[in-house]
């Protein structure tokens, strides 16, 4: 592995989703501020929608990325060139599907909305705009996926940045100037191509060899779509799973309570956005180890050591929403869009589950299980939106959150078997025993969260904000530290640093 490109591809992808977090929070309350919220909802709705387009991509992309790792360490770059042109024929391909499905489902999306005080005309010609621009995405998306591959991420997180940045503030411009949502949304859905464009310019200059118009592709068309009757239960469960939450409140509690779920939602998303990509960063690393060694037991101690490390954040992570998390939204937005202590411990609650299964969903990623993970997420979807239909009538909203979070749990329980257990060989009894201390931990710190956010408030909502984030660095971070520094994960996370900080400011090395 490139550790020097590991830890820069890590660095800039932080850098990436705190300045996407920045303005995601603008958009937002500039959207309250200039539109209504019942726009925001309606909008909120819309991106959970366009996920069920982006089913359309049937985890090809998953497939050419997997694909890729054995022709990049072998530096082939024949086949390297022949699966990126499989790879254009298909998303050239999905691009259109995605439009022409936009299209007919934009005739029931009346059906998806309780009531709305906008015409369905309105309605309608808004999401086929988003429509326009989740379409005109599939173009050049398969030169992203090879640079995502080749540990390149951090290249392609520039130059979504650059775009992303320029895109938002002109489109926030107009909408403060003309509060017109359609322009609002022309305006955004020429984001993924504008920045699809510059990666295909980039990928020219540094891959003058790679091409993607071959014609004797055949071969890797059938390598790329070998795994989909896999890969496409896993896509659509986890559609259901990740999506139809949105789709529940819409339907049965109204735009405005999605708008204020959203908030949440918005904040809680964008922390697991960070661990998406350093996941995304680490994955391809772990990849080329498996082609390169075959190693199991030293991909094993790369899993226990990225555990740990991940168990360190969100640990951090958890004690800071639990702390900070009602102060900020009442800064932001403002208390009348604070939900109350009840719906905020489960929304917590559920973000630790559904943090801690994570590394076990990269090395999936990684090792090409998806034959393995196809039940795990087939049951997961029906259960969520199962449990979700029905408590949702009872307890309203928390009953939501609640399935999403029995979901969680059985996710964590069952891939932690199949990756531990099955995959590597390993006690799960012992694995059991970790995640039960990793738990202690955590809800230590939640205990001790709580009483400091009951006890240490400030008549100054800023100031209150400020100190309670200085604690959020120090007092779970200790705590982690002081409950695991005998650990072998803690003395083998200690070392990498120490060799990774070398790496970063020595010579570049394998």
């Amino acid at each position: 592995m490139h550790e020097k490109k590991v830890i820069n591809n890590s660095i800039i992808a932080l850098i990436f989703k705190i300045l996407m977090l920045v303005i995601g929070f603008v958009s937002r309350k500039i959207f309250i501020v200039f539109l209504s919220e019942e726009v925001l909802g309606l909008n909120s709705l819309y991106s959970n929608l366009l996920d069920l387009l982006n089913l359309a991509d049937l985890g090809i992309g998953v497939a050419v990325q997997y694909q890729l790792y054995g022709p990049l360490v072998n530096k082939d770059y024949i086949k390297q060139s022949k699966i990126l042109s499989a790879a254009k024929k298909i998303y050239n391909l999905i691009g259109v599907i995605v439009l022409l499905t936009g299209i007919v489902l934009s005739f029931f999306i009346r059906y998806l909305i309780e009531e709305t005080t906008f015409p369905i005309s309105f309605v309608r010609t808004s999401f086929l705009i988003s429509v326009t621009g989740v379409a005109l995405g599939y173009f050049f998306v398969h030169k992203r996926l090879f640079l995502n591959a080749d540990e390149n991420m951090g290249m392609v997180n520039i130059i979504d940045l650059i775009s992303k940045v320029c895109i938002t503030v002109i489109s926030l411009i107009l909408t403060i100037v003309f509060r017109n949502y359609f322009l609002y949304l022309i305006i955004n859905a020429s984001y993924s191509l504008i920045a699809n464009i510059f990666i295909h310019f980039i990928f020219k200059r540094h891959y003058p060899d790679i091409v993607s118009n071959m014609k004797d592709i055949s071969a890797e068309k059938k390598e790329l779509t070998a795994d989909l009757k896999n890969v496409i239960p896993m896509k659509f469960s986890n559609y259901v799973y990740n999506s139809t939450d949105y789709m529940i409140i819409s339907r049965i509690l109204g735009f405005i309570t999605i708008a204020r779920y959203s908030n949440y939602m918005t904040v809680i998303n964008g922390i697991m956005g960070v661990e998406y990509l350093i996941g995304n960063v680490v994955s391809p690393s772990i990849g080329k180890l498996i082609k390169e060694k075959n190693n199991g037991n030293d991909v094993y101690q790369y899993y226990l050591l990225y555990q740990y490390t991940h168990f360190v954040f969100t640990n951090f992570c958890t004690f800071s929403l639990t702390l900070v998390l009602v102060p900020f939204i009442s800064i932001w937005l403002g208390s009348q869009y604070l939900f109350d202590s009840i719906i905020m411990g489960l929304l917590v609650f559920d973000f630790y589950i559904h943090s801690m299964y994570q590394p076990a969903y990269v090395m999936y990623a990684a090792a090409g299980k998806f034959k393995n993970d196809k039940i795990i997420t087939i049951i997961s979807g029906v259960l969520n939106i199962v449990i979700s239909l029905i408590a949702v009538h009872f307890i309203g909203l928390s009953g939501v959150i609640l399935g999403t979070i029995l979901t969680d749990i059985y996710i964590w329980i069952v891939r932690s078997y199949q990756m531990v257990g099955k995959y590597f060989m390993q006690s799960i009894k012992k694995h059991v025993m970790l995640m039960a201390k990793y738990t202690f931990i955590t809800i230590l710190c939640v205990a001790i969260s709580v009483l400091l956010s009951v006890y240490l408030s400030f008549d100054n909502l800023i100031a209150d904000l400020i100190i309670k984030l200085l604690i959020c660095i120090v007092v779970p971070n200790l705590i982690s530290i002081a409950f695991t520094f005998k650990s072998a994960e803690y003395k083998n996370a200690k070392q990498v640093i120490h060799n990774r900080v070398n790496v970063l400011f020595g010579s570049d090395e394998k």
